[in-house]
């Protein structure tokens, strides 16, 4: 028979445990009260990552209790690859570091396409997926002086496009296109940034591009692409923009299944179009604050007014959500792994 003392000493744990889970919301909402988050972009200011970064930033407090400020850093080294590795492997676990990295970093670990592989520190499946705040879409899409008028003339003539490097969207996937398609695109990834891939297509030094992300094109060509100066050719995407419903998908042009796996797995991670992200170990009542804070943020009406006056598009997907397409997307076979990671590789110097 248990003694008094042994039954007082269950009591007072058992109280004890109750006030601990009892105590642990409110703890989390208090936690962030007067403190100050750190947003870390790894992405260079002005482009499409650190401008929907700055919106969410300056709406997403509201919907933290406490209030907290929140600050922008920019860590574009790498393409994002650095930033997460310091949020994987250094940044503080008390939720008052976070980050939005380029969605490709939810795959770099699987495919390497900034570089070598052993620069890669981390498992995206270990990082905190915040959410995103838009899908994304990127597409084909041609000057209007250029010789190619559609997606099939793709196939039978060269096509010239542009890219400012060589891991970036308009670089791999044209690679995957002409691999698994038999499209002709030649891509000159040289360019420094958007407002130079711009002027060379308007001068005719290119014809286009091949991976340009829709966002990103209504918020800064918009006005070309109402006026027909720019032509979308077809969607690298696994379904049709909303917007776009009578604009082809590359996927519509491939029959081999094989091939089609590996077009749709190097194009899946696109959903989660401008993740947020935190490090592993963030406790679990202020993780859940942060995630349920952003999802509050992505349906503000102020935000989403704001978005419209900048042509930003905001699709959002739940921190739940994001978590479970990256944990999908590492149960791809190693085959399809494999094949799109070979052709995604950097060209050997």
């Amino acid at each position: 028979m248990p003694t008094i003392s042994l039954l007082c000493a269950i009591a007072l744990a058992t109280l004890l445990a109750v006030a601990a889970i009892s105590a642990g919301p409110a703890a989390g909402q208090s936690f962030f009260e007067g403190k100050q988050i750190n947003m870390v972009v790894g992405s260079g200011v002005g482009g499409g990552y650190d401008v929907y970064s700055r919106l969410v930033a300056r709406h997403w407090t509201k919907h933290i209790p406490g209030k907290p400020t929140i600050v922008v850093q920019n860590l574009p080294a790498a393409g994002s690859l650095v930033a997460a590795n310091n949020m994987a492997n250094s940044y503080p676990r008390d939720g008052l570091t976070i980050g939005q990295l380029q969605n490709h970093m939810a795959v770099e670990p699987l495919l390497g396409v900034t570089g070598s592989m052993a620069n890669v520190k981390f498992d995206a499946r270990a990082l905190n997926w915040l959410g995103s705040i838009a899908k994304e879409y990127a597409l084909v899409v041609a000057w209007h002086t250029a010789p190619i008028k559609t997606f099939k003339d793709t196939m039978t003539r060269e096509m010239v496009l542009g890219a400012s490097g060589t891991a970036t969207s308009d670089a791999l996937y044209p690679k995957m296109m002409n691999e698994m398609i038999g499209t002709r695109f030649r891509v000159i990834d040289g360019y420094k940034d958007n407002p130079s891939m711009i002027l060379a297509t308007e001068t005719g030094e290119i014809m286009g591009r091949g991976g340009w992300f829709l966002s990103s094109l209504l918020s800064t060509q918009g006005q070309q692409l109402n006026e027909g100066k720019l032509k979308i050719l077809a969607q690298v995407a696994l379904e049709k923009h909303p917007d776009l419903q009578g604009v082809p998908l590359v996927t519509e042009f491939i029959s081999d299944p094989l091939k089609r796996q590996k077009l749709e797995f190097s194009i899946s991670w696109l959903p989660m179009g401008r993740p947020f992200v935190a490090p592993p170990g963030v406790p679990a009542d202020r993780l859940q604050i942060l995630r349920d804070s952003f999802m509050a943020t992505a349906r503000d009406p102020e935000l989403l007014a704001e978005a419209k006056k900048m042509n930003l598009d905001i699709s959002p997907l739940s921190g739940e959500a994001t978590q479970a397409l990256v944990e999908k997307l590492y149960q791809t076979p190693k085959e399809v792994i494999d094949g799109v990671r070979t052709i995604m590789a950097p060209a050997k110097k």
